[in-house]
């Protein structure tokens, strides 16, 4: 049924429960895996003056970097656990919603979690997981918690 399955991985515990369930789809349906992960940026605004601190580009290369190790991480992980999955990932700057409707492009799933974090700070900035329901023509599968089966 799917030939290529996107994973949105944040190093986030949903994250991981939604790349295992993706799993259980690929081995299926033997599609191939492609893990993405969001170095978001931190917009201007949120500095009080408008100018962005001097630490800031350190930051945004240190996330970049720990994502890139979490994401090679889980590969090798899947490729010790399941030799027969075609994993592939790499992480994009960029805000995570946009990133994964972007890289979706080819696949036939995207896969990712839901950290059920509403509120004042959710009603403001959007959820992901709402965002790429809402704008990705794929079809999404939002995993909510590890039990699944």
């Amino acid at each position: 049924m799917f030939n290529r399955i996107l994973v949105g991985l944040d190093g986030s515990e949903s994250s991981l429960n939604a790349l295992d369930y993706a799993v259980h789809l690929a081995r299926r349906d033997k599609a191939d895996l492609y893990l993405v992960s969001a170095s978001e940026l931190i917009p201007s605004f949120a500095f009080l003056d408008g100018a962005e601190p001097s630490y800031i580009p350190k930051y945004q290369e240190e996330l970049y970097k720990n994502l890139n190790v979490m994401v090679k991480q889980q590969i090798e992980r899947l490729e010790v656990t399941f030799p027969e999955l075609k994993v592939k990932g790499e992480v994009i700057e960029g805000n995570a919603a946009h990133v994964i409707k972007e890289a979706s492009k080819d696949s036939d799933l995207i896969v990712i979690g839901h950290r059920g974090q509403g509120g004042v700070l959710s009603w403001m900035l959007g959820s992901v997981a709402k965002q790429i329901v809402d704008e990705c023509t794929v079809p999404v599968l939002v995993v909510k918690s590890k039990d699944y089966c």
